[in-house]
């Protein structure tokens, strides 16, 4: 009996947007323990968290476009 080979189409995820594909970058540890040094770093670090958070949300709205779009398919 001769083997049969079927083919299958391969799914092809859609190119992210640019800006997600972007790492932000993390601050240096402050040079000293003086409270200035501290309070300026945690800015710096808060502003980052903020970034991150702001790209992670931006990942997930992009997936979840896109289920729509494969949904409404």
């Amino acid at each position: 009996m001769p083997s049969v080979i079927e083919t299958v189409q391969i799914p092809v995820m859609p190119t992210p947007p640019a800006a997600l594909m972007d790492t932000p970058v993390r601050p240096a540890p402050p040079a000293s323990g003086t409270p200035a040094a501290l309070l300026a770093h945690a800015a710096r670090f808060g502003a980052y968290v903020k970034t991150l958070e702001a790209q992670n949300a931006a990942w997930r709205q992009w997936v979840s476009d896109g289920l729509k779009a494969e949904a409404a398919q």
